[in-house]
């Protein structure tokens, strides 16, 4: 096989020489056998004919040898290559066109690719980061299991029997992510750190560039050892890059630790969201005061990482780790649990990529829709150019060219335009999107604007972008191929290009179904796009059934802060105080959650009487919230100042009394928890977007408030006058009680802008897809309108000739063009209205059939459309009809 594929690599690279021997072994041959007819008694002359006649062709005997060297089709296909690009060198404004429509689609589809590959795709950027597998559990039954994180998620117990009985890992490590801390110092911080086992640097292979990291003695004991490495980041913005900061104490949740490591710049952690610090696991329960998640066996709160021996396969790792979790479930009976282990990246847990693989794939599609309109145009444009070749084509196959060798010459040129737009689009994707999304991140949320997300290219996406620009040639190319070779060789030989082939009409259709194709994609890109800009609209203007001006809220957790709920009592007691007797203020309530702050409290309850249980989301409110708010209570009473978490009483909202007793008086019903406490109705709450911002029907209702809602709560303040003074006011309330206590004090209304910033994102990502599909699909239909008015000049001017006049010609040119534009827009309009319900979550209660976007869109649309086929129609107007005659 080596010496085969020698021989085939000498004849492509030393043609000359190959020919050569072949020609002088071809003669020698022939020599022989003219010698051995003249030794038989022949004459000369008589000799070499014979011989020439046994012999056969040289010509054709040296293809044979070349065909069966290989070297044949690489050079038919590297003549194809420079016949491609010497056409299309000839032909510069159709290659542009087609070029830059495909760098477009290409571009960014490569570029969303490369985002969706740093966030799901890309391993983890630490050393050999290839050895290191997610280790996640799914239960089969149902398992009552205590959760903090996600379910898949491993108890501290676990952990040991997988880190202490398997066989197949040089270490395993957990880690508790998103861990809640404040830095105290001349200015708190909020930092998001992990806990980790003491293994966590040693198994990920990356030490700290100053000091060290964990060592086994630091996770000897619980709640002891109080270390912590941070971050280079950390280190360089809070501390300015202190050379002496290893062995000096810092302050954690109004804990001190000593700091024993800095850890090296570019580590951010093994999650998306960076790390500040990390300390050790031990260390959780005195750090998160109060919760203690070591000490439960049935606590989910570990994240597993693992690094593979070398030369063990993930078969063997399944295998082993499934016999220690087939011996946990042994003895703890009912329970059945199966593994999930696949190679570590970010979002690799299963709820994770549940969350994210429907909005990867909506993403994806709506992004290859565009990429779809760019490949309509551009076999359009390969339609008419192909047209205006028929004799150059009937020439080809007359002489004998087959059509599949046809077919792979127009699919070359296919590829190369292909290859060229995607080579222009990727490099633009790789220049761009590293900026556009830290643009767009910076303006999510606070909690997801430091997302560690790595967009540059690797080979995964390399590969993406080749294969991606191969279907794309492949699928631009294919059909206008099979439709140009396909000649009636007669009449195409006789006659022009545009009676030739397999007549006008079956051309005709074709390119009108590819015009209707880009007008059915770019509707349902152009609806989605107005549905969400709607929806925005909506979310802008929307009430939301409570009063959010002028009023203040201040985030407080006592309890992260070591406070018991007695002590927490007292310090809500006397900021109470404080804030009633600040300048402006008005009214103060408290809340387990403020209205819209994606806080959310909820559980099961039954009517008695019914078997159905009702999931409810709840808050436990002090009397003074309603009227703060501005949510009247149109039946029954306000909670009383003396109630508290034991009386029975409860108010629902309106549409909660409506779902629960249709038709019958809700004062006085009763409701039972799963713990069998009944609770009686007191009140009926105005119905408010309280929980989720365009929901006012799912089930709500309040509670009183008790001593331990003062553990965790919002103190909402109603102020006079500017938002900056009482903001500072309310801050140095909290300051003066306890200095290291942190506060988070916003706007009320700025908990919209919350539920706003995603959806205004969403909006422009999808209106800038819109945009580009309406100029792809403006320009097609342009481009055939165009095409068919230059292939009718003769028809027209006939027609003109015959008395019709300019008017007439126009709106024959224009019907014809908008019969494709109204079939394309009535599909696309249908699909849209059958798959539009995915937006439902963008549009804040709107319609996912809202009248004005089904109505507003489609006539854009067809504006943009009569616009693009305007002007060519005008140009059919003004043709002469004794040039027309004379034209072809």
């Amino acid at each position: 096989m080596l010496n085969d594929l020698l021989l085939r690599l000498r004849s492509l690279f030393r043609r000359k020489n190959v020919e050569a021997e072949l020609d002088d072994e071809l003669r020698f041959h022939f020599e022989q056998q003219d010698a051995k007819f003249i030794q038989s008694g022949l004459p000369p002359q008589e000799a070499k004919r014979r011989a020439r006649l046994e012999f056969g062709g040289m010509e054709q005997l040296k293809e044979e040898h070349r065909d069966a060297r290989g070297v044949n089709f690489i050079e038919t296909v590297l003549q194809d290559i420079r016949y491609g690009l010497r056409m299309l060198r000839q032909n510069p404004g159709f290659t542009v066109a087609a070029v830059l429509a495909i760098a477009l689609g290409v571009g960014i589809n490569v570029g969303i690719f490369s985002v969706l590959n740093g966030a799901a795709l890309r391993l983890l950027p630490i050393p050999r980061a290839e050895q290191l597998v997610s280790v996640s559990q799914i239960f089969h039954r149902r398992t009552v299991r205590n959760t903090h994180g996600e379910t898949s998620m491993f108890s501290y117990s676990e952990y040991l029997d997988y880190s202490e009985h398997n066989h197949v890992f040089s270490g395993l490590l957990a880690y508790e992510p998103f861990l809640e801390g404040t830095l105290a110092g001349i200015k708190m911080q909020q930092l998001l750190g992990t806990a980790t086992s003491c293994n966590y640097f040693e198994v990920l292979n990356e030490h700290p560039a100053q000091g060290r990291g964990f060592v086994d003695s630091d996770c000897a004991a619980s709640g002891e050892n109080a270390v912590v490495v941070v971050s280079d980041q950390l280190w360089r913005d809070t501390f300015g890059g202190d050379p002496t900061l290893v062995g000096k104490k810092i302050t954690l949740n109004r804990m001190a630790f000593t700091v024993i490591g800095v850890a090296p710049p570019g580590f951010t952690g093994t999650e998306p969201m960076p790390s500040a610090f990390w300390v050790p696991i031990t260390i959780q329960k005195v750090l998160d005061a109060g919760r203690d998640r070591l000490g439960d066996d049935n606590m989910s709160w570990l994240a597993l990482l693992g690094r593979v021996r070398p030369g063990v396969t993930m078969e063997q790792v399944r295998a082993d780790l499934g016999v220690i979790a087939g011996r946990i479930d042994q003895l703890n009976l009912g329970r059945t649990t199966s593994l999930a282990i696949s190679t570590a990246t970010f979002f690799g847990r299963p709820e994770e990529r549940e969350s994210l693989i429907p909005v990867a794939f909506v993403i994806l599609a709506a992004f290859g829709l565009v990429l779809l309109i760019a490949c309509a145009n551009v076999a359009n444009l390969l339609l008419a150019r192909a047209s205006a070749r028929q004799k150059e084509i009937a020439l080809r196959l007359s002489i004998g060219a087959s059509r599949w060798r046809l077919v792979r010459q127009l699919l070359t040129e296919s590829l190369l335009l292909s290859m060229l737009g995607g080579a222009l689009g990727s490099l633009f994707a790789f220049w761009s999107f590293a900026s556009i999304t830290q643009f767009v991140t910076s303006h999510l949320p606070h909690m997801f604007s430091t997302l560690a997300v790595n967009v540059a290219p690797d080979f995964r996406v390399l590969g993406y972008a080749l294969a991606l620009t191969l279907v794309t040639g492949i699928l631009f190319g294919l059909i206008p191929a099979l439709q140009s070779s396909r000649l009636d060789l007669n009449t195409a030989l006789k006659e022009d290009g545009a009676k030739s082939g397999p007549g006008k009409k079956s051309g005709r259709f074709l390119r009108n179904t590819l015009v209707g194709a880009q007008i059915a994609v770019c509707m349902i890109l152009l609806l989605a796009a107005g549905l969400l800009l709607r929806g925005l609209y909506y979310a802008q203007t929307v009430d939301p059934g409570f009063e959010m001006k002028d009023v203040a809220a201040a985030f407080l957790y006592p309890k992260a802060q070591g406070y018991d709920e007695t002590r927490a009592t007292a310090f809500m007691g006397r900021l109470r105080e404080r804030l009633a007797g600040l300048p402006g203020v008005s009214e103060i309530a408290q809340a387990e959650c403020a209205p819209l702050s994606h806080d959310f409290s909820a559980g099961y309850m039954t009517v008695p009487g019914r078997l159905d249980k009702v999931l409810i989301e709840y808050n436990h409110i002090t009397p003074d919230y309603f009227s703060v708010v501005g949510i009247p209570i149109v039946r029954g009473r306000d909670f009383g100042p003396d109630e508290t978490e034991d009386a029975p009483g409860i108010i629902v909202t309106e549409s909660t009394a409506r779902r629960l007793w249709p038709g019958a008086d809700p004062l006085g019903k009763t409701l039972r928890q799963d713990t069998g406490r009944e609770y009686s109705v007191i009140g009926v709450a105005k119905d408010a977007q309280v929980s989720h911002l365009g929901d006012v029907n799912a089930p709500y209702l309040y509670f009183p408030a008790g001593p331990q809602d003062n553990m965790r709560t919002y103190v909402l303040v109603r102020f006079a006058g500017s938002f900056t003074p009482v903001d500072k006011a309310i801050r140095e309330a909290v300051r003066l009680l306890d200095p290291d206590m942190p506060v988070d004090v916003v706007r009320l209304e700025d908990y919209l802008e919350v539920w706003r910033s995603p959806s205004r994102i969403v909006a422009a990502l999808s209106g800038a897809l819109g945009v580009l599909a309406v100029l792809l699909a403006s320009i097609g239909v342009y481009g055939m309108v165009s095409y068919n008015v230059s292939r009718c000049v003769r028809e027209i001017g006939i027609r003109m000739a015959l008395g019709a006049d300019r008017t007439e010609v126009m709106k024959l040119v224009i019907e014809q063009a908008m019969r494709p534009v109204l079939i394309g827009g009535l599909a696309g309009l249908a699909a849209c209205a059958a798959v539009s319900h995915v937006l439902s979550s963008m549009l804040f209660g709107l319609s996912a059939h809202d009248p004005l976007a089904f109505i507003s869109v489609p006539l854009l649309l067809l504006v943009i459309a009569l616009a693009a086929s305007y002007v060519p129609a005008r140009r059919a107007m003004r043709v002469d009809p004794i040039v027309a005659l004379r034209y072809e």
